[in-house]
C-alpha cells in the first residue's frame, strides 16, 4: 500500500479536515506534557483535560444524581461511542462490540473460530502477549502456530506467503508493531489470507487514533483495540470489530447472554398458549460477544477523546507526528543510536538500539537530578521506554509533543 493510498484511506475513515489545527495550542490540553517531557504514548497516553472532564461528569452524576446540569452518561453518550469508533476505522456501528481489552478481543476471535486441523500464521513483530497466547495454544491445544521472523525489523511478505497454506485459518498481526512502529501491509496480508480461505486479524491498538486505519480498504476481518494508547483514553475496556457477515458464522460467541421472557404467572398475566415457560432471547450478531457490564466511566472519558480526535483529524495527527519523528530519525544516529524503525513508516513510534541502556538511563537520571529535565523512566507509566528487549529505546510521539521536546531529549542523550 502506497503512502497516498494509506493517507487517502485515513481521510475516508477519519473525515477530511480542511486545515491543520494549531498543535502548539494543544499542549495545554495535556497537563502532564507541561510537567515533563513525555514520549511514551505507545505505553499509556496522558489523559487530556477533556477526557478527565468526561469521567468527572460521570462521577458527579453518579455521586450527586440529576440536577445542576448533570446528565446520565448511560442515557446520553454511551450509545454514541460505538458509532464513533466505527467512523474512526471505517466500519459499521453494527460491526462493533465493547470488549475488555485488545488481548481479550483476540482471544475471543480465536475461541470462536473452528481451528481444528488448521494453523495460524503470525510474526515476531506482533504483540508479545499475543505470541504467548499462540504458543500456549500450541502446547495446550495442539494448534499449529507459525511465527515468521522479521528481516531487518520489518515483515517480509514473501516469508509470510511461504508460511501460509490451504490449512491456514487465520493470519494475526499487529497493524502497527509495539516493538518499533513497523506498519504491516494489511491489504497484502488480507489478500494472502483470503486466497487460501483464511481470515485476517489486526491488533490495532498501536495505530488507532494516530495512524490511519481503514478496515474495509485494508481487508481486515477482525480487530480489537483498547483505549489507553492513541485513543487517549484509560484502561478498562475497548472495542472488538467483526466483519458483519462473519459474526455468528465464522466466529461464534463462546460466552452467552441475552434475556428470557417468563411465560407463566405471576410473571405474565396472560401466558402465551403453546409456548414454553421460558422464551429465551439470546443476543445475536456482534452483540452476542458483549457479556457483562462495560466500564462506563472509561467510555465516558473516551466519548470526549473521540470528539477531540475527530476535531483534529487523524491525517493531521499523523502529519504532526511525522515532522518530529523525521527529525529523530535524522539526529539520533549521530548520538550512537541505531534506528530499527523503517524510514517512511506511517506510525507515531520510532525505536532505536541503544549502545548501552544503562548509560542511557544514567544520562537521563543525571539530567533529572540536576534539574535540567523531567523524564521519568521507571514504572509502567514512565515518560520514556528505555531498555525494552534489553537495548531498545522507544520514542512515541503524540499531539502534545513539539520540537522543544525533541531538542530536550537530544540534549539529555548527547
Amino acid at each position: 500500500m502506497t503512502r497516498r493510498q494509506w493517507m487517502g484511506g485515513a481521510a475516508r475513515a477519519a473525515g477530511a479536515v480542511a486545515a491543520p489545527p494549531d498543535f502548539s495550542a494543544l499542549r495545554k490540553d495535556f497537563p502532564r506534557a507541561l510537567n515533563e517531557t513525555y514520549f511514551n504514548s505507545a505505553a499509556q497516553h496522558p489523559l487530556g483535560n477533556h477526557t478527565a472532564r468526561g469521567m468527572q461528569k460521570y462521577i458527579e452524576f453518579m455521586h450527586l444524581g440529576p440536577g445542576g446540569g448533570r446528565r446520565d452518561f448511560w442515557e446520553q453518550g454511551l450509545a454514541e461511542v460505538k458509532p464513533m469508533f466505527a467512523r474512526l476505522i471505517n466500519a459499521k456501528a453494527q460491526e462493533i462490540a465493547t470488549c475488555p481489552s485488545t488481548t481479550v478481543g483476540e482471544n475471543m476471535i480465536l475461541n470462536g473460530m473452528d481451528l481444528t486441523g488448521g494453523n495460524v500464521v503470525t510474526n515476531d513483530l506482533h504483540y508479545v502477549a499475543s505470541l504467548a497466547n499462540y504458543l500456549t495454544r500450541q502446547k495446550e491445544q495442539g494448534l499449529e502456530v507459525r511465527i515468521v521472523k522479521h528481516r531487518d525489523w520489518q515483515t517480509d511478505l514473501d516469508d509470510m506467503a511461504r508460511a501460509v497454506d490451504r490449512k491456514t485459518k487465520l493470519i494475526a498481526v499487529s497493524t502497527v508493531s509495539s516493538v518499533n512502529g513497523h506498519v504491516e501491509d494489511m491489504k497484502a496480508l488480507s489478500d494472502l489470507a483470503h486466497s487460501h480461505g483464511g481470515y485476517l486479524f489486526g491488533d490495532i491498538i498501536q495505530g488507532c487514533g494516530a495512524t490511519p486505519i481503514d478496515v474495509k480498504a485494508m481487508g481486515i476481518d477482525f480487530a480489537s483495540c483498547a483505549m489507553y494508547k492513541w485513543l487517549q483514553g484509560e484502561h478498562g475496556f475497548g472495542f472488538l470489530y467483526i466483519r458483519e457477515d462473519l459474526a455468528g458464522s465464522v466466529v461464534k460467541a463462546r460466552e452467552f447472554t441475552g434475556h428470557p421472557d417468563f411465560n407463566y404467572q405471576p410473571w405474565a398475566s396472560a401466558p402465551k398458549a403453546g409456548q414454553p415457560d421460558w422464551i429465551n432471547h439470546a443476543s445475536t450478531g456482534v452483540a452476542a460477544f458483549e457479556c457483562g457490564t462495560p466500564s462506563v466511566i472509561t467510555y465516558a472519558g473516551q466519548y470526549e477523546s473521540f470528539r477531540y480526535i475527530e476535531k483534529l483529524g487523524v491525517p493531521n495527527i499523523r502529519a504532526h507526528a511525522k515532522t518530529l519523528i523525521d527529525r529523530l530519525q535524522k539526529e539520533m544516529p549521530a548520538l550512537g543510536y541505531t534506528p530499527i524503525t523503517p524510514k517512511g513508516s506511517e506510525s507515531s513510534i520510532v525505536t532505536f538500539l541503544s549502545p548501552d541502556s544503562n548509560v542511557t538511563r544514567a544520562k537521563i537520571g543525571k539530567a533529572v537530578a540536576a534539574g535540567k529535565a523531567k523524564i521519568s523512566i521507571t514504572g509502567s507509566n514512565s515518560a520514556l521506554t528505555v531498555g525494552r528487549f534489553g537495548n531498545h529505546l522507544r520514542i512515541s510521539v503524540s499531539v502534545f509533543n513539539n520540537q522543544d521536546d525533541v531538542t530536550k531529549l537530544l540534549e539529555v542523550l548527547s
